[in-house]
């Protein structure tokens, strides 16, 4: 196996294995898995192939391995297009088979050292592609990757059908290793050295906003277990909506600041820093890249006050540190544990938020959940119950994502089974909820 190039992973990329908490080749590591079936549109098996090889050849990414060196850090190895590509790809006849096959191939672990991190189910009837299922390992792509993978290759398959080169007139992305370049050159460090002073301020903002507060949950175990309860609600979605059209904040930031809401509740914490998961794809290459992009920035909520005047603080404190999110995680760390000491990874000082809508993934995969279990969160005959998902070893300690549409979204608390957080999300999740709709009233 011989790679074209290779070189350090990307800021976003060690981010990743860090915050996961347990080396990424474990066997649950599908369940952070994104999958997106789509239409084939009856296109020759041949036509498809060729498709998905040009994908592979714009995007290194997707034929990169990670192997571990001697020193114990991961590498990019950037491989061939053409090498292995039948082991990313499985042609299955039509019905059951191809369903089975799709479901087998979202719930592949990834063994990144050896495996290339995607997969392709091709789902054929009389030598016709009818549907095509594409499987991607979260350290090769986020949610907006997602959506460049989808619009990319069903560009490809166009071109492919037509006989036209597959991406004439598009922006060239920039590639994970040139991204990796990039953050060591002189102009990446002076990009660090700001990005570190915004995270000075707002973890010493943090730190005098919780003094005198102690955390009620200890340090994580050895191995933490994973829990997660969502919640479907049309409320809160409307809610949101109805509140940031009358304020002109963003919809995410309704979502924190009643998130930050919640946190104060259960850990009994005057504010919460929240690490606000950033897109961070701020140049036209890295808008056209699939990759894993999305990084956290430290977001001060306040606990306590007029809503209103918490939803704008909440909302600055975003939009200002967009800009800083691509810190090196092992410098951020650091900057935490000196600033806010033995506080630097609690509940009410390390939260992750997570937002997705369709301006980040598109609408067409803004229905139902981007994991393999694919919940249709629009559904009215899955709303409005707390549910569980099966433990897991690993994850993050303390994190809310929502998966926004208008009219309804998904809400998901996960968190680490030792935490203050486990016994209270259900109840977490409804206090978002009704800080939302109280709002909009």
């Amino acid at each position: 196996m011989n790679s074209t190039r290779r070189g350090p992973l990307t800021c976003a990329q060690r981010e990743w294995f860090m915050d996961v908490g347990i080396d990424a080749d474990a066997p649950w590591s599908y369940a952070t898995n994104f999958t997106s079936v789509i239409d084939g549109g009856a296109a020759r098996l041949g036509v498809v192939l060729a498709a998905i090889g040009d994908l592979l050849d714009r995007h290194e990414g997707l034929r990169s391995l990670l192997p571990t060196t001697g020193s114990g850090r991961r590498e990019q190895h950037v491989l061939p297009t053409a090498e292995r590509l039948g082991e990313v790809v499985t042609v299955a006849p039509a019905g059951p088979a191809a369903d089975q096959a799709i479901a087998a191939a979202s719930a592949t672990a990834f063994r990144l050292a050896t495996q290339q991190p995607v997969r392709f189910v091709l789902e054929v009837a009389t030598g016709a592609v009818q549907r095509i299922g594409i499987v991607v390992d979260h350290s090769a792509v986020d949610g907006w990757g997602m959506r460049v993978l989808r619009t990319d290759f069903l560009q490809a398959l166009r071109s492919r059908a037509s006989g036209r080169a597959a991406f004439d007139g598009r922006p060239t992305p920039e590639q994970p290793l040139e991204t990796a370049e990039w953050e060591a050159s002189e102009s990446g460090r002076a990009y660090a050295q700001r990005a570190e002073a915004h995270w000075r301020r707002q973890l010493g903002a943090l730190r005098d906003g919780l003094a005198g507060w102690r955390p009620s949950s200890g340090a994580a175990p050895a191995d933490p277990v994973l829990q997660s309860r969502w919640l479907a609600s049309a409320h809160a979605a409307r809610a949101a909506q109805a509140i940031a059209t009358r304020t002109g904040m963003p919809v995410s930031a309704v979502y924190l600041t009643a998130f930050g809401s919640a946190i104060s509740l259960v850990e009994g914490s005057p504010c919460a820093g929240i690490r606000s998961l950033a897109a961070n794809r701020l140049s036209a290459g890295t808008q056209a890249s699939v990759r894993k992009a999305v990084m956290p920035v430290p977001v001060l909520v306040p606990g306590a006050g007029d809503l209103a005047a918490r939803l704008a603080a909440t909302a600055s404190g975003q939009l200002h540190g967009h800009r800083f999110a691509n810190l090196d995680p092992a410098r951020a760390e650091a900057i935490g544990a000196e600033v806010l000491g033995d506080l630097a990874a609690t509940g009410a000082a390390a939260a992750r938020f997570n937002y997705v809508d369709a301006s980040i993934v598109g609408s067409a995969a803004n229905s139902r959940s981007l994991g393999a279990e694919a919940i249709p969160f629009t559904d009215p005959a899955v709303q409005d119950r707390i549910c569980e998902q099966a433990d897991r070893p690993g994850g993050s300690r303390y994190i809310f994502s929502v998966q926004h549409r208008p009219a309804a979204a998904l809400l998901t608390i996960a968190c680490h089974s030792d935490t203050a957080w486990a016994p209270a999300a259900g109840d977490m999740l409804r206090h978002v909820e009704d800080v939302l709709v109280r709002a909009s009233a």
